[in-house]
């Protein structure tokens, strides 16, 4: 058990920093685009098209790590006024919720990039971009987050600390 729980962090790791590396090339294409219609008045008719694709999936790409690492927002005034006990058992429930609406998300993100797969639909812009690609990353950004629930419930059940404090990558 412990060790496909360590294979999911180590997926989570890695697809934490493809979304680094993608929010990097948000500003990286950005840039370009306005320096070169700034310039040389020429549009890369790409840039805000994949830019946008890239943040989709920057974003449910790093979602795993984030709760893995600690890094949601969340409300511990409750937590924090309870005992051990209650506390633990309400961190339980919390996260038996993020299982079953991140599981919702999963799956209908899977089916959505599935029948974009299925019809062949691209973009309607002058790219044509399979839709599967972005849809199809987004979607396994949205299970790998329920996958690292419900690692998360493991944790909480056999008594281990559901974050990893010593991954971080927050700014104090």
């Amino acid at each position: 058990m412990r060790s496909a729980l360590s294979f999911l962090d180590w997926i989570s790791k890695a697809l934490g920093a493809f979304a680094a590396v993608l929010t990097v090339s948000i500003g990286v294409v950005i840039i370009a685009e306005i320096f070169a219609r700034s310039v040389f008045n020429v549009s890369f008719s790409f840039a805000w098209e994949y830019s946008a694709y890239a943040m989709g999936v920057a974003m449910f790409c790093g979602m795993a790590f984030t709760l893995r690492t600690g890094g949601h927002i969340r409300v511990s005034l409750l937590a924090s006024a309870l005992t051990k006990k209650p506390a633990h058992a309400i961190d339980i429930l919390c996260t038996l919720g993020g299982i079953f609406f991140s599981g919702f998300i999963s799956f209908a993100l899977c089916e959505l990039a599935w029948k974009s797969f299925l019809s062949g639909s691209t973009s309607p812009s002058v790219t044509a971009t399979p839709l599967i690609i972005p849809q199809g990353l987004i979607a396994l950004g949205a299970v790998l987050l329920t996958l690292q629930f419900i690692a998360r419930l493991i944790r909480l059940l056999i008594n281990e600390p559901p974050e990893d404090t010593t991954v971080s990558y927050q700014v104090d």
